[in-house]
């Protein structure tokens, strides 16, 4: 907990607490470029002391990805390229034949790609911001938090490698396999239970940072998912099961991310809580490359539109504009 001397009148003095921020990243896969656009104009405006001013760092899938790169110390601006560069290796040789008895994709490519990023042996203990980054565990059927020792009451989370629970957090069902982070285990993306980890990110804080909801401020970032609609309810009583199988991933992103922003919003109220999201209302896939080309551009303008709500949420002053 930081505590800092304000002073109150000539010659008074109080101890004031600082207040705790967090930083929260949805899933989405390469909708992800959104997300790092979105903190890549804010970095540009603030400068290092951006990142710095966050306490803690919740994601979920590409966002527990995003994360775990900027806890290890990488710039937004650094991440931005990571996406542009590796997003389209990533998703570049989907399965055909074999897609409906296999995922869409061999993970190894996804796993060599964040080894190296990350280094085989950086562990998570070693990031310099405390990270809290979502999985579903299907062997024993259990919502996972993978967390670096930042609380004296946590234990074990932080001997594993930061390469492993990235590729954990971001198995998404159907496209890559499951991880394993222990001999008995299998790990898929977290977004099937917490793609907006905001609640995630509260939860720690009050739980293992001992703070007040009114200590908490919040900057939570979306990767410009849609919710699902019909046009009547005459439509959607003829959705049979290839419908919903093309739309029940998108479903649980989408509803439970909506659900977790009106929460935090409801506990911190606008002035501690900052939502930054996409309207647009074109669907894009999560591994289609040429589809989020288009979403770094957005995510600029959401970051240029919101910056300073980002920095008045975060006590920022703006300084000259940098260039990646």
């Amino acid at each position: 907990m930081t505590v800092r001397p304000r002073r109150i009148g000539f010659g008074s003095w109080l101890l004031v607490t600082e207040p705790y921020r967090i930083l929260a990243l949805d899933g989405g896969g390469l909708r992800g470029i959104f997300t790092a656009a979105v903190l890549a104009e804010a970095e540009a405006a603030y400068g290092p002391s951006f990142l710095q001013r966050f306490d803690l760092m919740a994601g979920t899938s590409t966002g527990g990805i995003l994360a775990l790169g900027l806890a290890s110390g990488r710039t937004c601006a650094e991440m931005l390229r990571f996406y542009r560069d590796t997003g389209p290796q990533i998703f570049a040789t989907p399965r055909r034949i074999r897609q409906a008895f296999r995922p869409k994709y061999d993970r190894r490519v996804l796993d060599d790609i964040l080894r190296n990023e990350f280094g085989a042996t950086t562990l998570m203990n070693d990031l310099h911001t405390p990270v809290c980054v979502t999985a579903y565990e299907l062997v024993s059927g259990t919502n996972r938090v993978w967390k670096d020792d930042h609380s004296t009451e946590l234990r074990g989370g932080g001997d594993l490698p930061v390469w492993k629970v990235a590729a954990a957090t971001s198995a998404a069902p159907t496209y890559f396999a499951p991880v394993q982070l222990d001999a008995a285990d299998s790990h898929i993306d977290g977004g099937v239970w917490g793609n907006n980890p905001a609640m995630v990110g509260l939860t720690e804080a009050v739980r293992y940072a001992s703070r007040d909801l009114s200590d908490i401020r919040m900057l939570s970032i979306g990767t410009t998912s849609q919710a699902l609609q019909v046009s009547t309810h005459t439509a959607a009583t003829v959705m049979g099961l290839a419908h919903w199988a093309n739309k029940a991933l998108g479903l649980l992103h989408s509803s439970s991310s909506a659900a977790t922003d009106n929460q935090a919003r409801l506990l911190l109220g606008d002035a501690r809580y900052l939502r930054i999201d996409s309207d647009r209302t074109r669907t894009v896939k999560l591994d289609d490359a040429t589809q989020c080309r288009p979403l770094e551009e957005w995510g600029h303008n959401a970051g240029r539109l919101h910056v300073a709500k980002i920095g008045q949420l975060l006590d920022l002053e703006r300084q000259g504009r940098k260039t990646e």
